[in-house]
């Protein structure tokens, strides 16, 4: 963080004029002098300030201490059941009302603070009609989350409904009504590959962890396919967790989308029906999140995406054709229909029949990395 030099900075040499100013005056130009000076944006305080639970943070800090006091009390107690029970209880209570204050605190860190710091690219998209076309193909797969019931427009969809309560919760607007309209470039690029927002703070379910594997060529592309969509609805509400999504976020049970920066050029593999282009479009599909690392099989779990099968064993057993009914259809070649949470038509839309030949490729090529659990 840059510190500008003080006896340039705002507050040096101007004590005659704050002696002249009202009160409102001169909170204001206390104000402007802090953040000039430290040159930290007023919009990244103003989200910092409201993504943080004041009044469930003040709960728990009243509980602790609520309970630490009890604990005291029970201690000085003669008799020796209400002494060593109340001891006990309210020393329990309040170890983990202490506890989830911290936790909670943590969370709330990581919502606002990102752990890597990952500067803005002033590159500026040539927005040319084949980027258009390119870039047409990839949202496709936006509308998952952020179009309504999973389909077009990109109008934003609310993710806090149906799940536990822990605030407000948006996979925003992306069309030009939405607040991206007021973004960089950069900034774009820098929210699909790198999880952050335009503010600073880490996004939340974005899968950058995927998206980082986008070329320059295609996440331009995208770009430019976001800038060109028609207005639709309004801005969504930012996102708010409360001191229950804190908690979920400082104990690791809901990871921020934060990833490290790209330092160095990415370059996608020629477009063929080779496997190492078949590799490419794998890596930015997502294929992992489901299939494991590995594409070994997925884990599954309540909080994280449904549990795929592995790829390795599976996959191998088929040919091009049948790999690519699979994928036009939903049904396979043992006349499986395939589970709800497979967007296999989602990679229809967006695979040419070249794409689903490299990806076959890549994907039979592949040696089996732990027993089948076929």
């Amino acid at each position: 963080m840059r510190m500008t030099n003080f006896a340039r900075s705002p507050v040096a040499g101007s004590t005659s004029r704050i002696r002249n100013s009202s009160n409102r005056d001169l909170a204001a130009y206390a104000w402007d002098a802090i953040f000039k000076s430290v040159c930290v944006p007023r919009t990244q305080i103003r989200w910092r300030l409201n993504v943080f639970d004041i009044v469930g943070v003040g709960a728990l800090v009243v509980l602790a201490a609520l309970f630490g006091w009890l604990a005291l009390r029970a201690r000085r107690a003669t008799h020796a059941p209400v002494k060593w029970g109340g001891l006990a209880l309210s020393g329990l209570l309040a170890v983990v009302c202490s506890a989830a204050l911290v936790v909670a605190l943590v969370g709330f860190y990581k919502l606002s603070y990102p752990p890597y710091r990952y500067p803005v690219s002033d590159l500026k998209v040539a927005g040319t009609p084949e980027q258009l076309a390119r870039g047409t193909k990839f949202i496709v797969f936006c509308a998952a989350c952020h179009g309504p019931a999973g389909n077009p427009p990109l109008a934003g969809q609310d993710f806090s409904k149906g799940g536990p309560p822990i605030g407000t919760l948006y996979a925003p607007n992306l069309t030009p009504a939405g607040e991206i309209n007021g973004w960089s470039d950069g900034e774009i690029i820098r929210a699909i590959r790198g999880g952050v927002h335009q503010s600073g703070r880490p996004l939340l379910i974005m899968p950058s962890e995927i998206l980082r594997n986008l070329s320059d060529v295609d996440v331009q592309a995208i770009v430019t396919a976001l800038r060109a969509q028609p207005a639709s609805a309004t801005a969504s509400p930012p996102t708010r967790l409360n001191v229950l999504g804190a908690l979920f976020v400082g104990a690791g049970l809901f990871p921020t989308s934060a990833q490290r920066p790209i330092t160095t050029p990415v370059v996608a593999p020629a477009e063929d029906t080779s496997a190492e282009y078949g590799h490419y479009l794998v890596s930015i599909l997502g294929c992992q999140l489901c299939h494991g690392e590995h594409l070994t099989g997925g884990t599954g779990g309540k909080m994280g995406p449904p549990q795929g099968p592995d790829l390795t064993h599976l996959v191998p057993r088929w040919s091009e054709a049948d790999f690519a009914r699979t994928l036009r259809t939903g049904v396979d070649p043992v006349q499986h229909t395939l589970a709800e949470t497979m967007p296999w038509k989602l990679y229809s839309a967006f695979a040419s029949d070249d794409d689903l030949k490299a990806i076959h490729a890549y994907l039979h090529g592949l040696s089996p990395i732990a027993p089948s659990s076929k």
